[in-house]
């Protein structure tokens, strides 16, 4: 019999060898970190709960504000019963759907989203661009300047993100500020100086936000621009600026990840300027 109850510090190192496992199985490689876990761990606005069976936890599943969950489960039951009490703690919390990333080389979870009643809403490409050769210098549009974060510009960035990605994701649930900030900043990965703001009239126009290197990789979060600047290349000028801030750093090559739902041209821009796609993620969604 499977017992569902809510994680505790003490889960911690069991749910991340089960994560761990997991990624492994489905990615050949793990792309699960203890940093990252611990980042969402401590996420104030997230449900995370555990499975038990015969004393040992075989599943875990979180549930975050902007209605997305992380499963992973070692049994089947385990893994149906998880995703149930997702589903109740979303009804409970007012949500319109939930969604989770799953992909056919995690059978479990692929199984398990089609067992339940979810349906393939869309697919995230992974991407990476090498920083070899020589880098160009951004070009600017005219009576605009860039700049990196300060703390005192967390509202609105947060706001121009929501503004940009609301107005064309229909399924986009934006959190709290104060989970945001906490989603972004509350960990080592956050760099205020590979945050680049551009501004035209002290306004801000565009954003493009970077995590921090490592294994000399570095990482494209969240790259966005005010629908009636675009066309300007302030999209380009962002990139072509932070590969040579990350050049410097030793970095090697760049990645992000891209909606293949978005209507802005991002991904002919990622592909224009050296972007190739290395995996597909898809976003299993079911309304409640």
């Amino acid at each position: 019999m499977t017992d569902i109850r809510e994680a505790t510090g003490d889960d911690f190192e069991a749910v991340f060898e089960l994560l761990d496992a997991r990624s492994r199985a489905a990615f050949g490689i793990s792309q699960q970190t203890r940093e990252y876990l611990r980042q969402h761990w401590e996420l104030p606005t997230s449900g995370k709960w555990v499975a038990i069976e015969n004393g040992a936890i075989v599943g875990y599943a979180e549930l975050a504000e902007d209605q997305g969950f992380v499963h992973a489960a070692t049994d089947p039951d385990a893994g149906d019963a998880l995703i149930a009490h997702v589903e109740n703690d979303a009804r409970a919390r007012g949500f319109a759907h939930v969604a989770v990333t799953a992909v056919p080389e995690d059978a479990p979870l692929y199984g398990a989203v089609q067992r339940n009643g979810y349906t393939l809403d869309r697919e995230i490409l992974r991407m990476w661009r090498p920083l070899d050769g020589a880098l160009p210098e951004p070009v600017w549009a005219e009576d605009v300047t860039v700049r990196s974060y300060t703390d005192t510009d967390g509202e609105h960035v947060h706001a121009l993100l929501d503004e940009q990605y609301g107005g064309w994701d229909k399924s986009y649930v934006a959190r709290s500020h104060e989970g945001w900030l906490a989603l972004m900043t509350a960990h080592d990965e956050f760099d205020p100086a590979l945050w680049f703001l551009v501004e035209r009239d002290g306004e801000l126009v565009a954003c493009a936000l970077h995590w921090k290197e490592s294994q000399r990789r570095g990482w494209v979060k969240d790259i966005v621009v005010r629908e009636s600047e675009r066309g300007r290349g302030l999209g380009k000028a962002l990139l072509d600026h932070a590969f040579r801030a990350y050049a410097e750093r030793g970095v090697e090559r760049v990645g992000l990840k891209v909606d293949s739902t978005n209507p802005t041209g991002a991904l002919r821009l990622y592909e224009r300027l050296g972007f190739a796609t290395d995996q597909r993620l898809g976003i299993w969604q079911k309304q409640l």
